[in-house]
Order: C-alpha cells, then structure tokens, then sequence
C-alpha cells in the first residue's frame, strides 16, 4: 500500500543474477561499479554503471555483508565471523580473522561501517524460530579487535547511522517480530542507549531489511514482502516509496557519480519465488556517501 502523500517512484530490472538472496550492495566510486552478494548461493556479484558488465565470482564460505576497507577490498560479515575480502586474479581471496567466537551453526548477517570506520554486523542462529535464538551485535576497529556490542535480535539487519553519526538504526526483520530501532549514539566510545521503537510491520507494510542513508538524514529501508523501498525522514514520517515488481527487496545502496541512482537487491522467496534480480531507479534525493572500515579507527 502506498502512503498517502509519498513521492512514488518506479525501479527498473537492470541484470538477473538469480540469485537466492541478494544483499548487502556496495558502490565502489573509484571503479564505478557496484558489488553484492548471494549469502546461500556463496556468490559474489559486481556490475559496472552505466556499462552494465556484470561478473559473478564463487565465495569459498557464506557472507552476510560487505562494506569498503580503506586498504582495498572489503570488510565481511560471514558464517566464521568478520573478515578481509578481495578479488584478485579473477578469484575472492578471504582472510577470516579472530572473530567473534560464533557456536556450531550461527554465522554473522547483515553490517555496515559507523562514520568512525568501524564495521558492524549482527550474529544469528540457525534456527531463527527456536526459543533462545537471540544474537547481538558485534564491532570491528582497530587492529581488528572485535567488542560485543549488545542488543538482541533474531534476524538483525538494517544498519545504518545518521550523517552526524550521533544516531544509529537496527532493524529485525524476522517474522515472528519485525521492527526498526533508532538508538542515541556515542561515536567516541560506539557505545549505543535509549533505544525506542522507530517502525514496525503495520507501519512499513512489510518486513524491514536492508537500509540506507541519504544526505538529508532520512533513512531508507527496504520493505521485504511489500515490493517497497521506503524513505523515512527522522521523525518516522515515510514520505516516498520504491516500487519493484516482485514481493522481496533486501537491501539498497546509492550509485552513480552522484549517489541519486537508488540500487536493490532482491530475494526469491522460499528460494523458488519471483526474485533475485536487481534494480536501479533514479531519484531526486542524494546518497550519503558510505565510510570505508578503517583498521586504525578508535575503540576503547
């Protein structure tokens, strides 16, 4: 359903990777391309902009997310805790570092980078349904020590901070309780409090996933089940929507020279439904250029 008074705005299939689940885009302005990943098909995807050309590279484990790293490459979330990703030779190269320590089966879901540089993603059961299949979040700084950083989720997804970097979004995008959180952030310390309740399914229409940020501090999440992309501005206000023409979009990111070309991500549900592709869709509003994970950012 749309929201009365949003700016409606149409994306447009541009590649059919086919995937299971993508997620986690990232703009690399510097090669003027976009890249993501399929975390069940153990894939990785980059296609130049405009252009067009896309690749497909095998992933040696599963990855939940990608952010920048100020070395080259990316960091990871992935199924053995964060990691240093890279394309080399036509081949990812994965250095998986010391952690978290995950038990048998649980792996790490969606992240992104604070404006500090450190990089964040949440860990996640096997088995999101059974009681107690509670994970947390988990931070990434310098020299790749790694701190447990609270919170409880059974799908963690969604992250993303405000330009001043002074709030930070979390989503859960289970079935079973989906919402959003917006919580007061120290970027000092990337300790995080007062968490309340920002959106949740009857306010969305859908599922929250993956998310963005634009320059104007408004927060895009991606509606899973809705065929929705949603902007909503500080206050909670959703004041425009992307429609694409299947049920699951997971995530977006902001691409193009300048960061006003909207790309998603799509899933096929149950791995069988429609989905898997990406879109792209040109946009009045501007991106919030994303901090690349820096190893020498400061934790305490």
């Amino acid at each position: 359903m749309t929201r009365q008074g949003a700016s409606v705005y149409m994306a447009e299939r541009v590649a059919q990777p086919d995937c299971t689940v993508g997620e986690t885009p990232v703009w690399e302005p510097e090669h003027g391309r976009v890249t993501w990943v399929d975390s069940p098909g153990a894939s990785l995807y980059r296609m130049t902009y405009p252009a067009g050309l896309m690749e497909r590279f095998d992933l040696p484990l599963k990855v939940g997310a990608l952010a920048l790293h100020l070395g080259g490459g990316f960091i990871a979330s992935t199924e053995r805790g964060f990691a240093k990703l890279d394309v080399i030779d036509g081949k990812v190269v994965i250095d998986v570092g010391t952690g978290p320590d995950l038990k048998t089966g649980w792996r790490m879901n969606d992240g992104a980078c604070d404006r500090q540089g450190r990089f964040w993603s949440g860990s996640m059961a096997p088995d999101t349904s059974a009681p107690g299949a509670f994970g947390t979040l988990f931070s990434i700084g310098t020299g790749g020590e790694v701190l447990e950083r609270g919170g409880s989720f059974r799908t963690q997804n969604g992250l993303a901070w405000s330009p001043d970097g002074l709030s930070m979004y979390v989503s859960d995008s289970n079935t079973l309780n989906p919402y959003v959180m917006v919580h007061d952030f120290d970027p000092a310390s990337g300790q995080f409090q007062n968490g309340r309740l920002f959106a949740d399914r009857a306010t969305l229409g859908g599922r929250p996933d993956g998310a963005a940020m634009d320059v104007d501090g408004c927060y895009w999440i991606a509606a899973s089940d809705s065929g929705r992309v949603l902007r909503m501005t500080p206050d909670g206000h959703i004041d425009a929507e992307i429609q694409v023409d299947v049920p699951n979009p997971t995530n977006i990111c902001f691409i193009g020279a300048d960061l006003k070309t909207a790309f998603i991500t799509t899933l096929r549900a149950n791995g069988t439904g429609p989905g898997g592709d990406v879109y792209v869709v040109q946009l009045p509003f501007q991106g919030l250029p994303e901090p690349r994970y820096d190893p020498g950012s400061i934790d305490p």
